[in-house]
């Protein structure tokens, strides 16, 4: 992706029936829309590691307790731009105890939302994307619910309004959900299991640019099923010189673990690296970042960040029937509308989360009225809650669908932000 205007930060690759928060259906609250902006990738680059004290001090962040993390600008010239939100990765490490981290602006009330939810245990390890609005101040607050865990946080991206026409960012274009590879199958003409320390070169040619010297700034959802140990899963530029020192996936056998990932790929493509054991990988294409050399982004594709709010709970009846989406169910959720937002969007950011599922299952999320992809969203099993970001095409109404495979699960969704 293009480049952003930030300082580089050394990185470290990292190895290894929950508290999930409720709201009453009557006690939603709407988000603050904040600028239409465009997007720089330039990450991953480390912003905190409590483990080492970086960015933070060198202890586990308590229970109840706020982490104040500075993003300010990024370096930005605020007369030239203003930097309204940022996509991070954000990994607890060796909770104490059963619990949940929500990051959000500060300055602002803590939003009952959850961006990751973990079990208690020295080596276990959680993932997630997230995107958050700034505070006022620059400032966002990564919230630990429970016992002690070590956080790191990892900048991917940011996004920013321009106070110069020749400095546009990258708008985003909704792909059509499409698998590119599966290790189970021949999807992506590479069957059987990626074995330790080995990289996979994927085959990515159906949804870039076939232009000679071209490049792609994509987002895809990155897989990782049956692994036989715990590992970290990279997927990253195939002509990169080393591999990055950080993690998409932190891996564990017996579960199905899932990330966004966001590379820029060139025509040799994208290569995904595995650090232990082996594992099945599978690659979904989501959409694809535009770049506007002429300094124009126009007005489609265009970010718009929200303050977390919750628009789904069906143990609560929010956003939709109080009670479980069963095998085959679907829940169709409005997801525009709410005060403030707009009406008009052509994807929407959520945190999409499952708890007290009855068998591992996997849920897909895209716009109502379409056909059901092939692809999966969100992979969980029984006693334990799992989250994703997604970032899920809406239908001209409004609504996007989210289809449960099998068993019996209670989804949550936590809105962090609208494409134009």
């Amino acid at each position: 992706m293009r480049k952003s205007r930030l300082l580089g930060l050394a990185a470290t690759a990292l190895v290894a029936g929950l508290v999930l928060p409720a709201v009453p259906a009557s006690a939603a609250v709407a988000p603050a829309v904040g600028p239409a902006s465009t997007f720089f990738g330039g990450g991953p680059s480390r912003l905190v590691d409590t483990r080492v004290g970086y960015g933070a001090p060198d202890v586990p962040l308590g229970a109840d307790s706020v982490l104040k993390i500075n993003i300010g600008n990024l370096g930005v010239d605020p007369s030239v731009a203003t930097t309204t939100a940022v996509v991070l990765n954000v990994t607890a490490i060796g909770p104490t105890k059963n619990g949940y981290a929500s990051v959000y602006p500060d300055g602002a009330p803590r939003p009952t939302v959850s961006t990751l939810n973990f079990k208690a245990g020295h080596g276990n390890i959680v993932t997630n994307r997230v995107t958050v609005q700034l505070g006022a101040d620059g400032v966002i607050d990564l919230y630990n619910h429970a016992g002690q865990a070590d956080f790191v946080v990892d900048l991917v991206g940011e996004y920013e309004v321009s106070h110069h026409d020749d400095l546009a960012g990258e708008t985003f274009r909704v792909g059509a959900p499409t698998r590119l590879l599966d290790t189970r199958t021949d999807i992506g003409n590479r069957r059987g299991r990626v074995g330790p320390d080995t990289t996979l070169l994927a085959d990515i040619s159906k949804v870039t640019d076939p232009s000679p010297n071209s490049s792609s700034d994509l987002v895809l959802q990155l897989t990782s099923t049956n692994a036989t140990e715990p590992s970290y899963v990279d997927a990253y530029n195939a002509l990169n010189p080393a591999k990055p020192e950080t993690s998409d996936l932190n891996v564990t056998p017996g579960e199905d673990i899932t990330n966004l990932t966001f590379v820029s790929v060139d025509q040799r493509g994208l290569d995904i690296y595995n650090h232990a054991g082996w594992t099945d990988l599978v690659l979904d294409y989501v959409g694809v970042f535009d770049r506007h050399p002429n300094g124009n982004p126009g007005t489609s594709g265009l970010f718009s960040p929200t303050s977390p709010a919750r628009i789904l709970d069906t143990r609560a009846g929010l956003g939709a029937a109080k009670r479980q989406v069963g095998g085959g169910g679907t829940v169709r959720l409005k997801v525009t509308g709410i005060k403030g937002a707009p009406a008009k969007v052509s994807a929407v950011v959520l945190n999409l989360t499952a708890t007290n599922a009855s068998v591992p299952s996997h849920l897909t999320a895209y716009a109502s009225g379409t056909a059901k992809p092939r692809t999966s969203n969100l992979n969980f099993v029984p006693g334990k809650d799992i989250a994703a970001m997604v970032i899920v095409p809406v239908s001209p109404d409004g609504y996007i669908d989210i289809t449960n495979n099998a068993g019996n699960v209670d989804l949550l969704a936590d809105l962090q932000g609208y494409y134009s």
